[in-house]
């Protein structure tokens, strides 16, 4: 396997607004995800995940890497509960605080914050929500010790999240991760980390079979979309997301990238 990256915030941040997610970047991925979404399956997923949590009125959510908001409005819209999300990605903040406003929504908020930095009173969040943001970072086992620390008694965790073989990757995975700067665990590790972390009720899900299923029928549907979308921005930026999704379900189908899902709670 490569070896880890080392972490730079604000080298990183610098790479999130200039490259990977340039405003440009963004609205183009959100035409393959979905309005108002940068995260897998979109709204679909978000309400499949988002419906296991119970969610009661007026609870509190920590949204960790928002992206553009959809999350957040979903939780606050179709239950009532108070949403506060950051992302180190300013392009990001900037166009979830545009749709905030737009949708004339009170109870959500967010900021530009660097998860492994961001501090927070203990006890605050009902919930702590993520998707596919902590590959990013390295120590994984002092960020879940804090989301801990901030989660109320009882309170609930919930990330999807990249992984990997525990096996040897293959030359070009080991690329592609170095590339991205990413640090994975496989499956089962990343869950032993959470409960490592003081979390009980530890559910590691390997969804992979069901990711591949995403990715294609997200290919699918935007391939009706190819017209509009290279009059909107160009066929360059078409074939980069048609093969960035092609090159994702062969990682998968070959073995080296896994999806988990992982929900556990802060002990009562």
């Amino acid at each position: 396997m490569s070896e880890q990256q080392s972490y730079d915030s604000a080298e990183f941040q610098k790479f999130l607004d200039e490259q990977q997610y340039s405003r440009n970047r963004i609205l183009r991925y959100e035409k393959i995800f979905g309005v108002d979404f940068v995260s897998t399956g979109g709204i679909s997923t978000t309400r499949e995940f988002v419906k296991m949590l119970k969610l009661k009125k007026g609870q509190k959510v920590l949204d960790v890497g928002c992206g553009i908001g959809g999350s957040a409005f979903h939780m606050n819209i179709e239950y009532g509960a108070h949403v506060e999300g950051f992302d180190l990605s300013r392009n990001m903040i900037d166009i979830a605080n545009e749709r905030a406003q737009k949708y004339n929504l009170k109870d959500v908020s967010f900021s530009v914050e660097d998860a492994t930095l961001v501090e927070f009173p203990e006890a605050t969040f009902d919930v702590i929500y993520s998707r596919d943001t902590i590959l990013h970072i390295a120590d994984k086992l002092a960020l879940f010790k804090q989301f801990c620390k901030w989660l109320k008694p009882g309170g609930t965790l919930m990330i999807s999240d990249y992984c990997c073989t525990p096996n040897k990757w293959s030359k070009n995975y080991s690329a592609y991760v170095a590339q991205r700067g990413y640090n994975l665990l496989s499956v089962k590790d990343y869950g032993k980390t959470i409960g490592q972390a003081g979390f009980v009720d530890v559910q590691d899900i390997d969804y992979t079979s069901g990711f591949i299923e995403i990715l294609k029928g997200e290919l699918e549907l935007f391939a009706t979309t190819k017209e509009d979308f290279i009059n909107e921005f160009s066929e360059k930026d078409y074939d980069a997301i048609n093969g960035g999704w092609s090159d994702k379900v062969e990682r998968c189908t070959g073995g080296d990238q896994k999806w988990g899902l992982f929900i556990a709670r802060k002990r009562a």
